[in-house]
């Protein structure tokens, strides 16, 4: 069974300098720092509820994530669904003909892992994981919500369903964009699609393909006194302002200062 999102993996020039920003100032718990040598990265799990951030790190300049690195930069390379059932999931997608990077698990930094090919999932590469036993788990809520670009999303659903189980449960509309709400444990998936075929995320779709926003989105309780404490970390951000999600202002640390991933911290008004 998949039942939530387990990470996102970032990739990174060098972890310890993003340690600085996520387990110093952010205040996140490092939850397993090591290098994997079959895959030539160093892999570090930082807790965030019941989700993690990867920070992957090449160690070598023979390997995918030193040519992803290389060619894209600091960015979010892979989001990871949590299974109890690596072995049995992948079976189940081989029978649906889901393009599988991996046909078995192999042994990776967040358990027994196996990659689905971005071409079965909208431009979006994703990990299966099984974490050993006695790995990190919570109960709180992680993230509030992360984002996909995609063209439709009936089909993009359809993919998600097909390969997690997880369906679009909410859809709110703006002037600009679509979102269809996705609960994936107690974060929501957002497919994000233009509201018109002139707009500028429709010709962002038409030149850079679909797939995962660097971006997660963390629910914060008092968003003033967050924006005071980052910037007295030397972070630049703006005072928040009304969100697109119902009831909510929010603010966001630049994928730059965050190392590849920016970071919006959002405020609920309930």
């Amino acid at each position: 069974m998949i039942d939530r999102i387990h990470h996102v993996g970032v990739v990174v020039h060098n972890a310890d300098d993003a340690l600085r920003f996520y387990r110093d100032l952010m205040g996140l718990e490092v939850t397993a720092d090591q290098v994997v040598e079959e895959q030539g990265v160093r892999g570090v799990l930082l807790q965030v509820g019941e989700n993690e951030i990867e920070l992957l790190q090449p160690t070598r300049e023979d390997t995918g994530v030193a040519r992803y690195l290389a060619s894209r930069g600091q960015i979010l390379q892979h989001i990871c669904l949590n299974t109890d059932d690596i072995v049995g999931e992948l079976e189940r997608l081989k029978g649906l003909n889901i393009e599988l990077i991996d046909q078995q698990p192999r042994d990776g930094l967040a358990g027994k892992v196996a990659f689905i090919h971005p071409r079965s999932c909208h431009g979006v590469l994703v990990e299966l994981a099984e974490p050993p036993a006695g790995a990190h788990t919570s109960s709180a809520k992680g993230f509030d919500h992360l984002a996909l670009r995609v063209k439709d999303q009936a089909a993009a659903e359809a993919t998600w369903r097909t390969i997690a189980g997880f369906s679009i449960a909410n859809t709110i509309r703006t002037e600009t964009i679509t979102i269809g709400q996705v609960p994936a444990g107690q974060c929501m998936i957002e497919f994000i699609t233009p509201a018109s075929p002139d707009s500028p995320m429709a010709k962002s779709l038409e030149e850079q393909g679909e797939g995962a926003s660097s971006m997660v989105a963390i629910e914060v309780q008092d968003i003033a006194a967050e924006v005071a404490k980052y910037r007295a970390g030397g972070i630049t951000l703006d005072d928040a302002t009304p969100g697109a999600l119902p009831n909510s202002v929010r603010t966001t640390i630049s994928a730059d200062q965050a190392f590849g991933l920016a970071i919006q911290l959002i405020q609920f008004n309930r």
